[in-house]
């Protein structure tokens, strides 16, 4: 751990509030992911080490031309894996995640970021971060180093947002142009938007990304047909305030609940991808559900290997 020097007062209250959480990543690289961790994730690149002379076989898209002109023999690039990895935390800080009967949408953000934060952080891989509502809000540029860990955390959890909105097609794609290294990116949002499956293609070309999505128990039920009663004839309408445009709204009642309309539409969106994706209740062991998502990575991963 790199030692720091009269952290802020709000740096050491992070500190305190996800010790038990860095804690927990160290026991469960020890236990589990010391051999495994890296292979769970698809992102691992190469890097240029050296050049060798051409032998009988070689792939003839490895010689490199200056090189060979230089020697007047053909020498051919040689590349080692790249075990450094890059992770970012794509995080919505829309005016909705700040929902929450028991707890706030943004602290589960906060904590689980925390704790995949302290996995990358003790593997040595270098972590960033992503901030957005309907602009991108803050960007730090990944970086293997505790006191950015630590700010990434502080930022997710107090950073105030200009924008009350949201925009995940907007936010996609200011993070493709952002980020031009092959990384993993860890979308965490609760993913109530729209019309984000282009911006979201673009990225999945490039990079490995993970949805978390992260939602509050109460949201499941939200006028749900099963506490309004519906009218054939005239069906229920309600009067609704937008919690991010503060605008008030009639809207018609349908007989899907409105969490579950935007359920089904991210849940298609990540299946045609072929991404992996938990989902994080408020109600629920949202540390356990991200342990079972790696290890699932993991199976599946080691059986395409075999």
């Amino acid at each position: 751990m790199e030692k720091t020097k009269a952290l802020p007062e709000s740096i050491q209250k992070i500190i305190s509030r996800v010790k038990h959480l860095e804690i927990r990543a160290r026991k469960l690289i020890k236990d589990q992911l010391t051999s495994q961790y890296h292979s769970v994730f698809k992102g691992k690149g190469i890097e240029f080490s050296d050049v060798r002379e051409y032998s009988y076989g070689d792939d003839v898209r490895d010689i490199d031309w200056n090189v060979t002109a230089r020697m007047r023999e053909p020498y051919i690039k040689q590349f080692v894996e790249e075990r450094q990895l890059t992770v970012y935390f794509v995080v919505d800080i829309s005016s909705s995640t700040f929902y929450g009967k028991k707890i706030s949408k943004r602290q589960i953000m906060a904590e689980i970021a925390a704790f995949l934060g302290f996995i990358a952080y003790y593997n040595q891989d270098k972590v960033g971060l992503v901030l957005h509502t309907t602009e991108i809000e803050l960007f730090l540029p990944a970086k293997h180093n505790y006191s950015q860990l630590l700010r990434i955390i502080r930022d997710i959890w107090y950073y105030s947002p200009r924008f009350r909105g949201t925009s995940l097609a907007h936010a996609f794609e200011q993070v493709a142009s952002l980020v031009k290294k092959p990384s993993i990116l860890f979308l965490l949002s609760d993913f109530l938007d729209g019309e984000y499956d282009r911006a979201l293609s673009r990225l999945c070309d490039r990079h490995e990304v993970i949805p978390l999505v992260v939602h509050d128990e109460s949201e499941q039920h939200a006028f749900s047909p099963l506490i309004v009663p519906w009218n054939r004839t005239f069906p229920p309408l309600a009067s609704l305030e937008d919690i991010e445009t503060l605008q008030k709204k009639t809207v018609l009642l349908g007989k899907t609940s409105t969490y579950e309309q935007y359920r089904r539409f991210y849940t298609s969106v990540f299946r045609r991808f072929g991404l992996d994706f938990v989902e994080l209740a408020s109600n629920t062991n949202y540390f356990q559900s991200v342990e079972k998502l790696l290890a699932q990575m993991t199976r599946a991963r080691h059986h395409l290997q075999h």
